[in-house]
């Protein structure tokens, strides 16, 4: 696709300092460990004169990139977390949607030769296998589906799709039939509403969030449907009607969390204790990420159901591809249209909340104060990104259900969230130096990367973009706002392959991507 028409409409989303910023974590970072995985002594020396204020950097296997600080000004470099973390698999996500953006749509600066980014997304990739298996955390989607899932889809890697299913298997242990639903969080420590471990039997917590993690007993039904039993789409199915039915604001807005009380038998059915915020403003706010996750969640839903009733009717014929959703979506909807109409109102209220300019940049929370100035306290970018990369599903779908001349609004409201984003967020750009630049010629220490000179720009942010917010719940431990965020940065790059896709498939046109 080298005339796309997408690059030249949208050049930020595949520039060179998207690749430089990935890459130079990627490989600074990688690179910096001996054979048996420990920090060299050398590696640590250049990485604390670049970066001296930041907390002391292991890289793969040991932790991986979570976010950004906002102070400083010299460098702005990852703050790293332990692997088993639900954040942990956007960074190699991250890499792997660039190995797809290249290996796939031919979509590159040529800086990076295709065999180095799969030997990146692997080696970053494969520590995570560890957490496979895992029956103590709904986050195994957020874990396997950038990853192993990725990595699956773009070389047929058996060992891949194997460590897959045992993530699903271990995911669906968590799911209780007479609640319909799979458990998020075996505790709290919410400052207001935590409980301590002894008292988990009395309870049962579900997050918006864990609408997103259905994709892994979707792709995993999908992938082995006779393997594993009982029936993981089922499962996640009727976890999406029951959050319909329980976790939605009559105006279409989200609760957070919801405490299911621990059922006795099938004949006592689950009550609602409470439903609360633990990351949003308030207990009946709506929190910005948590309607992204269920507005992208619905859409994924949605699309999983129509490719599981095709290849159905297929019966493994050549009509499936066995490689994923948007490769087989062709012809008309077939899926659950409960589900398509779930996305919409979560995404109308989304937009429906959103201004013109900056303002078309969700704020952490829909319904936090705002200054007398009409200025906002925090934005939230993650958000917008995810929210951005849940309406071009959406609008796939219901090009597919009306008509493909007749156009969803969903495709022009995602690429408001996107421009305005690559307007008021992001961070200054990178680019790599070329290998013939003069010795002696003065480069910035935090330009620094293994295997190639990169410049991060000035204030040298690893991320893509700023301005997100982790949590600013009064009653939560810890506050994080304004921060660069690594999966912001994912859904970012997923936003770019998705429209590169559509551009590929015929699903979009040139007077689409006017601004």
């Amino acid at each position: 696709m080298a005339d796309s028409f997408v690059t030249k409409a949208l050049p930020e989303l595949f520039s060179e300092s998207v690749e430089a910023k990935i890459y130079s974590v990627a490989a600074r970072d990688y690179s910096s460990h001996d054979q048996q995985g420990t920090f060299t002594s050398i590696a640590r020396s250049i990485h604390d004169l670049l970066h001296p204020s930041a907390s002391p950097l292991k890289g793969p296997p040991e932790s991986y990139p979570e976010y950004v600080e906002p102070g400083g000004s010299v460098s702005h470099p990852y703050t790293y977390t332990q692997s088993r973390f639900w954040t942990s698999g956007f960074f190699p996500g991250s890499i792997w949607l660039l190995y797809e953006r290249a290996k796939t749509y031919g979509v590159t600066s040529g800086n990076i030769e295709l065999e180095e980014l799969l030997n990146l997304a692997k080696s970053w990739t494969e520590p995570i296998a560890q957490q496979a298996g895992r029956d103590n955390t709904h986050d195994v989607g957020f874990l396997f589906m950038p990853t192993f899932y990725k990595w699956y889809k773009l070389e047929k890697s058996e060992e891949a799709k194997q460590t897959m299913l045992k993530a699903a298997r271990g995911l669906a242990t968590r799911y209780h039939p007479w609640i319909g639903c799979t458990k998020s969080w075996d505790t709290s420590g919410h400052l207001l509403h935590g409980f301590p471990k002894e008292e988990s039997h009395r309870h049962f917590l579900v997050i918006i969030d864990n609408m997103m993690n259905l994709d892994l007993l979707y792709s995993a039904h999908h992938l082995s449907p006779s393997s594993i039993t009982p029936n993981l789409s089922e499962m996640a199915t009727q976890h999406a009607i029951t959050t319909i039915r329980n976790q939605f604001h009559p105006d279409g807005g989200t609760w957070h969390v919801i405490d299911y009380s621990q059922p006795t038998s099938p004949d006592a059915p689950a009550k609602v204790l409470k439903r609360w915020a633990a990351q949003g403003y308030s207990d009946d706010s709506t929190w910005s990420r948590g309607q992204a996750w269920a507005l992208h969640g619905y859409a994924k839903c949605a699309e999983w159901t129509d490719t599981l009733v095709r290849e159905a009717k297929a019966k493994g014929s050549a009509k499936s591809d066995g490689s994923g959703n948007l490769e087989a979506a062709d012809g008309k909807f077939e899926g659950r249209m409960d589900f398509v109409e779930q996305s919409k109102i979560a995404s109308d209220y989304f937009v429906a909340r959103l201004g013109e300019g900056k303002e078309a940049v969700p704020p952490w929370d829909f319904d936090c104060p705002r200054p007398a100035d009409g200025s906002l306290t925090f934005r939230d970018v993650s958000a917008g990104m995810i929210a951005a990369s849940g309406m071009l599903t959406l609008h796939t779908i219901l090009r597919r259900i009306d008509s493909p001349t007749v156009p969803s609004p969903y495709l022009s409201h995602a690429l408001k969230i996107v421009r305005a984003t690559l307007k008021y967020c992001s961070t200054p750009a990178a680019h790599f130096i070329p290998s013939n630049t003069a010795s002696g010629q003065k480069i910035d220490l935090h330009s620094y990367t293994a295997g190639r000179r990169i410049n991060l720009g000035e204030g040298g942010w690893d991320t893509i973009l700023n301005q997100s917010t982790i949590n600013y719940n009064e009653h939560a431990r810890r506050r994080w706002a304004d921060v660069g965020l690594v999966y912001a940065d994912y859904y970012f790059l997923e936003v770019g392959n998705k429209l590169l896709e559509m551009e590929r498939r015929g699903w979009i046109t040139k007077q689409e991507l006017k601004g």
